[in-house]
């Protein structure tokens, strides 16, 4: 019987403390990114980019460590290049701080004066890294591939380095 009344009052007690130690889930503002690098970076002939993103505070998920959400952005190039896109990022919190997002976003490339990727529809694929400031700013590096998967005539494809800063929007 003591064993008993021990568990009943010990049931309610383990289940107080877990919901006292349960992680919140992440709490992120809308982004407004503003990017400049290199378009072409492993290519001779490399070309500086610019890049505007705009990143949702509608969570697709999110949990204490993770917030996927939609974004939208348009990319040009000095030589006339653009590209506009829609996709999803993926903010995995490393740290408070320390912030990597792999995301994919398909979108619609016009050549302009440089490279023929073989298609308008490409496929963006990228990764960053970015630090994440106490007023949720950030600062930070992305890399990228777009390619056509295959889809086009040609699919060369290409790679780009980007350093950005993303602004809250409260």
């Amino acid at each position: 019987m003591k064993n008993l009344l021990g568990l009943l009052l010990l049931v309610p007690c383990l289940l107080f403390a877990q919901d006292k130690e349960k992680p919140q889930p992440i709490d992120d503002p809308r982004l407004l990114s503003i990017g400049t690098g290199v378009f072409s970076i492993v290519r001779k002939t490399k070309v500086l980019n610019f890049q505007l993103e705009y990143r949702s505070d509608l969570a697709i998920y999110k949990n204490s460590f993770i917030f996927i959400r939609p974004l939208l952005g348009v990319m040009a190039t000095t030589k006339g290049s653009t590209y506009f896109y829609g996709g999803v990022a993926f903010d995995f919190f490393l740290t408070k701080f320390l912030v990597f997002t792999p995301s994919f976003a398909p979108g619609f490339y016009i050549k302009g004066g440089g490279i023929e990727l073989g298609l308008p529809l490409e496929f963006r694929s990228s990764a960053e890294l970015a630090y994440r400031f106490k007023n949720k700013s950030r600062l930070g590096a992305m890399f990228y591939h777009m390619s056509n998967a295959s889809l086009g005539f040609r699919n060369p494809g290409t790679e780009c380095l980007v350093f950005f800063y993303a602004l809250p929007l409260y």
